[in-house]
């Protein structure tokens, strides 16, 4: 209905007060916007921090869980941080090695790897490995070596009598998944070897 029409069926209303009556409509409105705008950014502002802390939680929980599969005792990542916990866990994952996942990795050692010395082998056997092998293959290509595995198997082969070579294999039939070449790329001196020098 017109606004014209409505004035002439209740009788001769004054324009401004119907024109009054349509702006305080307005404004109480828009004061409901901003306040339900602002409700609405505080609540984010609480939730966003929280459940960023509940992804970082989730994620160190996996990278502890996935640690001391590997053999490495749980009270001995108590000394690093969250962030240190999971880039080791990725690293290692990856098969690659820092010198936080050569310590991490020592510490599995201490905790009932077995004692016998890295097997010797050359770059170029190294180079031979390809992606698509398995345990077995590499094991019967590089030859039986020291086992610093609780669960899981990583293996430690001596590289042209200067270098450490940790490779790990997360089952029986789990394949290699990385290159020789990247592997090389990867190799520790024997000198920067936590194990090598405590002894």
């Amino acid at each position: 209905m017109r606004r014209e029409t409505f004035c002439e069926i209740l009788g001769d209303l004054d324009a401004r007060y119907v024109q009054e009556a349509g702006s305080a409509r307005g404004a109480g409105r828009s004061r409901r916007l901003k306040w339900g705008a602002a409700a609405a950014c505080l609540c984010l502002l609480l939730v966003l921090p929280l459940t960023a802390f509940a992804v970082d939680t989730l994620q160190y929980n996996a990278a502890v869980e996935y640690l001391t599969s590997l053999g490495i005792p749980a009270a001995d990542l108590r000394g690093y941080s969250r962030s240190e916990v999971k880039e080791a866990a990725r690293t290692i994952d990856a098969g690659e090695h820092t010198p936080l996942t050569e310590s991490l990795l020592d510490c599995s050692s201490g905790s009932g790897g077995t004692a016998a010395a890295p097997a010797q082998v050359t770059s170029d056997q190294v180079r031979a490995l390809t992606p698509a092998m398995t345990r077995e293959e590499v094991l019967s290509l590089l030859g039986d070596t020291q086992d610093l595995g609780s669960g899981i198997y990583v293996y430690v082969y001596e590289v042209d009598q200067q270098y450490l070579l940790r490779i790990p294999f997360a089952g029986d039939d789990a394949q290699l998944g990385v290159t020789g070449e990247d592997l090389l790329r990867a190799l520790t001196p024997i000198s920067e070897d936590p194990a090598s020098r405590r002894g």
